[in-house]
């Protein structure tokens, strides 16, 4: 049997020699110099760094520290309310919520699919919302005042960066009417046109604002101390316009300029004792809640103020006025009109060349004599003519709260312009350009036995629950009261002369009567040329008006129709003495004046 060897599993220990380890070689000195030179340079640039962090920058860092937890938060103002002479709301604020975006928030992925989504159910480009959505901006609008069930469908969807934020609204419950006085707002909230714009600041109000610490989220911090200054509303304002004087006003104009294809026209309701506008109708309307919708030149311009014109014969009773102020001319001077006569190699004529011999003032207003008008201004002189002409307030503002009022067109004696042949043929009011509303405050004059006033459309400014009412003002004495009744009383044979147009067809009578019947009533016609931008006269249309006072005894309106380019009546005569009429015989029986029945002609009602 073979032995076997078996290892022994313990190790016997043993006893190692100790080596010892041999020392390194020293740093050179160099490189020890080194670091520290390094280790002192960062020190000093730490250091420096410090003193301009806590130094030199330690009040422009604090402040835009400060600037990032204590932004106050704007709070905007109520826009002030705009009603008519009764209360009735024009203009106001109503809220609308707004879309709105944080574009780091919204998904990269989703961008797309939510501007198609924003798109479908706004209408508005996608486009345009990828754009935004893909801006750097914090917080950026997408859709601006969304309909409630709009934003009702985009509050249901919750798509992640989106927000709904109340916003106010300018709305105009009554619509069209009297838009042009009252304006419009552009999306910016800024007065484009009308009262919105005459009196933006004041209807705007003063922002407020909330000062405090607010986390990103403009969330605030409760530990801090805040402080909320509140905002100013808007001034409420109450208009001197009277909703059913307006009402007639706008719904006579719409018939004249439905029936003659007209271009447009305006009509305007002035109390001649105060100035108050009690109604001013423009056409074309416009819809401020629409102004978009419309040209620049509708929604943006009030032709009542805003547009001149030839004011034609209505301009007789100024020339009249000026000439018995003159005291060169009285009631009953006459000038011979032969129906046309030269001057300055220029043949000057009667609208239809009609002779009518010897004619005094009065008989120059009633048979709308150029030739007579033309001849009583020789009479006067340019220098007196304008000289009267200046205190009836043409060729400058009247000074109507309402924004874009022209100062129309005078060639004065003495001014660059000035020529005699001009001089001659503004006696009929060819030559010279007014607004409407210029000439309706001379006839206002007139009426006010020669006390001019100032036209204004507020009647009252209301502030936290305090009120402020307009003062009447008087800007001229333009003639002498007997100058004012006198011109009154030929305007009264002038109203009676173009009473046929009326009654005529009605009673067979078309002799001169009463125009409107139980009523002293002045009035005046004019049929004014059309100027064209390359020089002369539209040889078709014409502009027609009347000019008149209503009643002629005791004043209380003067009123102005004026329709543009009639096209079936081109002398716009039998257009605007029917539009006359009907507002006037409105204007009377609404202010309860009682009729005298000696006033009636036969066969009048």
């Amino acid at each position: 049997m073979a032995a076997t060897t078996r290892r022994s599993s313990v190790t016997t220990p043993t006893t190692a020699a100790t080596t010892p380890v041999p020392a390194g070689k020293p740093l050179p000195r160099w490189r020890l110099q080194v670091l520290l030179a390094s280790c002192f340079l960062i020190t000093i640039i730490i250091a420096v760094r410090l003193v301009d962090l806590q130094v030199v920058r330690s009040n422009d860092l604090a402040r835009k520290a400060r600037l990032e937890i204590e932004t106050p938060t704007l709070l905007a103002p109520r826009r002030g309310q705009i009603s008519d002479a009764s209360g009735t709301v024009l203009a106001m604020d109503v809220e609308r919520q707004s879309l709105f975006a944080v574009p780091p928030q919204v998904p990269a992925a989703r961008k797309a699919e939510i501007a198609v989504l924003i798109a479908g159910l706004t209408d508005q480009p996608a486009d345009q919302i990828l754009s935004a959505l893909r801006s750097d901006r914090q917080w950026v609008r997408l859709v601006r005042w969304l309909e409630p069930e709009v934003a009702a469908q985009v509050a249901e969807l919750e798509l992640p960066g989106l927000w709904l934020v109340y916003e106010p609204m300018r709305f105009y419950p009554q619509g069209i009417s009297a838009a042009q006085v009252v304006g419009a707002l552009n999306l910016n909230g800024e007065g484009v046109s009308g009262i919105e714009a005459y009196y933006d600041q004041l209807l705007r109000g003063t922002e407020g604002r909330i000062e405090g610490e607010f986390d990103p989220n403009r969330n605030p911090i409760a530990t801090s101390l805040a402080r909320t200054l509140p905002p100013q509303n808007g001034a409420d304002l109450q208009l001197t316009i009277d909703p059913f004087i307006q009402q007639v006003a706008e719904r006579e104009l719409q018939k004249a300029i439905d029936e003659q294809n007209a271009d447009g026209g305006t009509i305007i309701v002035l109390d001649p004792s105060s100035g108050a506008i009690l109604a001013m109708a423009n056409w074309p309307f416009f819809d401020p809640n629409r102004w978009q919708d419309y040209p620049p030149e509708v929604y943006g311009r009030n032709p009542a103020i805003g547009t001149i014109y030839e004011p034609g014969s209505t301009f007789k009773m100024v020339t009249a006025a000026a000439a018995l102020s003159s005291g060169v001319v009285t009631t009953t001077t006459t000038v011979d009109d032969p129906g046309w006569v030269v001057r300055y190699g220029q043949v000057l004529r009667n609208f239809d060349a009609a002779p009518h011999g010897p004619l005094t003032l009065a008989g120059m207003i009633y048979y709308s004599s150029n030739v007579a008008a033309l001849q009583f201004n020789e009479l006067v002189g340019p220098e007196t003519f304008y000289r009267v002409l200046t205190r009836f307030g043409f060729g400058q503002p009247t000074g109507v709260d309402l924004a874009g009022e022209e100062s129309g067109i005078v060639n004065f004696y003495g001014s660059a312009g000035y020529n005699p042949l001009t001089f001659l043929t503004n006696a009929y009011g060819q030559g010279i350009s007014v607004t409407p509303l210029q000439l309706v405050q001379a006839a206002g004059a007139i009426a006010n036995d020669g006390v001019m006033m100032r036209p204004y459309v507020v009647q009252q400014i209301c502030r936290n629950n305090a009120c402020v009412s307009t003062e009447p003002q008087v800007v001229a004495r333009p003639v002498t009261p007997d100058v004012a009744r006198a011109v009154r009383e030929m305007m009264v044979e002038s109203a009676n002369h173009y009473a046929p147009v009326i009654w005529g067809p009605r009673t067979g009578n078309w002799r001169d009567q009463w125009l409107v019947p139980g009523y002293r009533v002045g009035a005046k016609t004019g049929t004014a040329s059309i100027p064209l931008p390359g020089g002369g006269y539209d040889p078709v249309y014409t502009i027609g008006s009347v000019l008149g006072i209503a009643p002629v005894d005791e004043p209380r309106f003067v009123v102005l129709v004026k329709i543009d380019r009639p096209k079936k009546d081109t002398l716009g005569v039998l257009t605007a003495i029917p539009v006359y009429y009907n507002v006037v015989e409105q204007l009377l029986r609404y202010a309860h004046i009682p009729p005298d029945r000696s006033l009636v002609s036969p066969g009048q009602p």
